[in-house]
């Protein structure tokens, strides 16, 4: 019984509070936090694919192989023999 009355007297006094008058700027200020936060974010975004360019570079380099290089001459089966020249392509005699 006591809490009922407790309860009946905390909702009574909630019922007649005024409720809190926001000033003229504070849509200006969670607009602004708004914006912080997005631009952190963006920064954060920005930093996480950054390290992730560089890791997987690293990686990339630190795991290839190094093989030895051999000088061969280039060998292409479609124009091989071939002479490509401007002047046998049309058939110029100089």
């Amino acid at each position: 019984m006591q809490n009922e009355d407790q309860l009946d007297r905390a909702l009574a006094s909630l019922g007649s509070a005024k409720e809190p008058a926001l000033s003229d700027d504070f849509m200006d200020g969670v607009w602004m936090r708004a914006g912080q936060m997005e631009e952190a974010a963006g920064q954060r975004r920005r930093l996480a694919l950054m390290a992730g360019m560089a890791v997987i570079g690293l990686g990339t380099g630190f795991g290839t192989v190094q093989a030895p290089a051999y000088a061969e001459p280039a060998s292409y089966q479609l124009v091989d023999g071939t002479d490509l020249s401007p002047a046998t392509l049309l058939h110029v005699t100089p």
